[in-house]
C-alpha cells in the first residue's frame, strides 16, 4: 500500500505539532524564570551578613549565597533567598487552600509554628501577600507542615488538623502564630494547645479526642517527608507556581516585594504558548499542502 504525499504531510503536521507544542510546555513549565531573574545581590536579601553568609536560627551551618546556589543549610528557621525548582509538589496533605480554588497563583509554604521567623512572616508578610494577591483571587496559599524545632512543633501541626476538622483550621493556625513564645517552652504543650481551641469556640471533646489519638500523626509525618524530597532544610521556604507550571523557590523570611514580581509575572499567564517551533513548522506545512493540492487536486486518499 502506498501513502500519498499528502496524507504524509497531514500526519507530519500532527506528530511535529505535538512534539514543539509539548516541548514548549516543558521549557515553560520549567525555565521560564531566567537566570537573570533568579539572581539577587546580598544587599537585596534580608537576613543576610556584610559577606552574603547564611545563618538560620537554631545554630545550624552557614553558607555562602551565589546567584543559583545556596549551601549549607540546617533543619531550623532560614534566613535565605531565591532558588529555582522544577518538580510537582505533592498537596494532597497540605492545608486548605487559603483563597480561592480558581486564583491562577499557588504559594505553598513549608513551615513550623515555633519558627520564630515563620511567625515574622506571618505577622509583616503575610498580610500584604493576603490584601494584594489572596483576596484578589490572584493567588492561593497552602501551608505544609515542616516541623523541626521539637516535640511540640510536632504537636501543634496535628492540632491545626483537628481544628480543621471542625472547619476552623485557618483560624488556628493563625491564632498559633499570634500566641508563639519560646522554642520548647511549653506555649506549644498539649495543655496549651487544648485551651486555644477552647478560646476559638471548638468541641473541646472532639479536639481533644482527637489530638489525644494521634489521628494527624501519619499526615505531619508526609508533609515533612513532602518538604525534605523538595529539599527544603529550614523554615519558612516558598514556592511560587504559575498556571503553566513554573516553579519558584523563596528562601526565608523574605519581604512581599520579593514575592510580588513573580506572582504578578506569573498571574498572567495562560496556559503553555503555542511554541514558535509549532507555529514555523505548522506554516510551511500548510503551505506545502496548499501548493501540492492545487496540483493535483484536493482528494486526500491512501493510493494502492
Amino acid at each position: 500500500m502506498k501513502i500519498s504525499v499528502k496524507s504524509l504531510l497531514f500526519a507530519s503536521v500532527f506528530i511535529i505539532t505535538g512534539f514543539s507544542y509539548a516541548y514548549a510546555d516543558s521549557m515553560q513549565g520549567n525555565n521560564s524564570m531566567s537566570v537573570h531573574d533568579n539572581a539577587m545581590s546580598t544587599s537585596q536579601i534580608s537576613g543576610l551578613g556584610n559577606n552574603g553568609s547564611m545563618m538560620n536560627e537554631n545554630n545550624m551551618s552557614d553558607g555562602s549565597m551565589m546567584s543559583n546556589n545556596m549551601s549549607g543549610w540546617g533543619n531550623g528557621s532560614m534566613k535565605g533567598g531565591i532558588m529555582m525548582s522544577g518538580r510537582i509538589i505533592d498537596l494532597s496533605m497540605a492545608s486548605p487552600a487559603l483563597g480561592s480554588q480558581n486564583a491562577p497563583v499557588t504559594i505553598v509554604e513549608f513551615g513550623d509554628y515555633q519558627c520564630p521567623e515563620c511567625d515574622a512572616w506571618f505577622k509583616n508578610q503575610e498580610p500584604i501577600i493576603k490584601t494584594n494577591y489572596i483576596d484578589t483571587n490572584k493567588a492561593k496559599l497552602y501551608f505544609v507542615d515542616f516541623p523541626w524545632a521539637g516535640a511540640d512543633s510536632i504537636a501543634a501541626a496535628e492540632s491545626s488538623y483537628c481544628a480543621g476538622d471542625q472547619g476552623k483550621y485557618w483560624e488556628y493556625h493563625d491564632y498559633l502564630y499570634q500566641h508563639q513564645g519560646g522554642i520548647q517552652t511549653g506555649w506549644a504543650s498539649t495543655s496549651n494547645l487544648k485551651s486555644y481551641a477552647a478560646s476559638l469556640g471548638l468541641d473541646t471533646n472532639q479536639f481533644n479526642t482527637c489530638l489525644d489519638s494521634g489521628k494527624y500523626s501519619d499526615r505531619v509525618s508526609y508533609n515533612r517527608e513532602v518538604g525534605l524530597s523538595k529539599g527544603v532544610q529550614g523554615t519558612p521556604t516558598f514556592f511560587i507556581i504559575g498556571p503553566a507550571g513554573t516553579m519558584q523557590e523563596i528562601v526565608g523570611a523574605q519581604p512581599a516585594s520579593v514575592f510580588s514580581p513573580y506572582i504578578d509575572k506569573m498571574s498572567t499567564q495562560a496556559t503553555p504558548e503555542f511554541g514558535p517551533v509549532a507555529a514555523i513548522v505548522l506554516t510551511i506545512a500548510i503551505s506545502t499542502l496548499v501548493i501540492i493540492s492545487a496540483k493535483t487536486g484536493p482528494r486526500i486518499i491512501p493510493r494502492y
